[in-house]
């Protein structure tokens, strides 16, 4: 891709005003990091703009990356379904690279949020990262996968709890080793909405916290947008 690429970023979209603004923001830092490139956003349900809404504001080359965490279901029947949208609609020449995840720069967002927090490395501290999950198991294990292939220097165990197709919270927490004095969770979600309220609310009845905020606001996350807009050949 060219530095003169639209960048646009394809979200799921929810009735949940928090999702779309967690979405803009991270637009926004994007914008930011690259000012001379457009960047666009798009959702795929529950709320404009649509791919057909964003087509109207298209350069000659966009690309878009979608804005989910796993490869499950919407990456791989919604989404080029939304780049047909997208192609058709505006004359343009359209390239769609690969979700956010996996990628280790999560990892390192999950980090961003803990620092902010004042939760640094410790080797007796375990960290858990609680995502949406899926119906597709393998997606929710690609976010294991991505831990045991990028371990996190400095800290404890690391694991993944989901809402659905994975582990539960307390299914980890029982599994943790002796050493661990600390466990601590990190929501593993683009944005703020009511799924994250649903893991907080396990996590309060679990008896461990959540730190505050989503992947979307971390400086890693948003370098993982260019970073994904940047990798497909020109």
């Amino acid at each position: 891709m060219t530095t003169d690429t639209d960048i646009v970023l394809l979200a799921h979209g929810s009735p949940d005003p928090r999702h779309a603004q967690g979405v803009e923001a991270l637009a926004t830092h994007v914008r930011e990091l690259a000012p001379n490139r457009p960047v666009h956003t798009a959702y795929l349900d529950h709320h404009p703009p649509s791919p057909k809404d964003a087509a109207a504001n298209l350069g000659p080359h966009a690309v878009v990356v979608p804005v989910l965490l796993t490869p499950a279901f919407h990456a791989k029947v919604d989404v080029p379904d939304a780049v047909n949208d997208l192609t058709r609609s505006s004359g343009s020449q359209v390239s769609l690279a690969s979700p956010l995840g996996p990628h280790e720069l999560l990892l390192d967002a999950a980090e961003e949020l803990l620092a902010a927090q004042g939760i640094s490395p410790d080797p007796t501290t375990a960290v858990l990262l609680y995502a949406a999950g899926s119906s597709d198991s393998d997606a929710v294990a690609t976010v294991g996968r991505t831990i045991a292939d990028h371990p996190r220097e400095g800290w404890g165990p690391w694991g993944v709890a989901a809402l659905e197709g994975g582990s539960t919270i307390e299914q980890l927490l029982r599994r943790l080793p002796d050493e661990v004095d600390r466990t601590v969770v990190v929501s593993f979600m683009v944005a703020e909405g009511v799924l994250r309220d649903r893991m907080a609310q396990n996590c309060g009845r679990a008896g461990v916290s959540m730190v505050a905020g989503a992947l979307a606001q971390t400086s890693a996350v948003a370098h993982l947008v260019l970073e994904r807009a940047d990798s497909l050949p020109a």
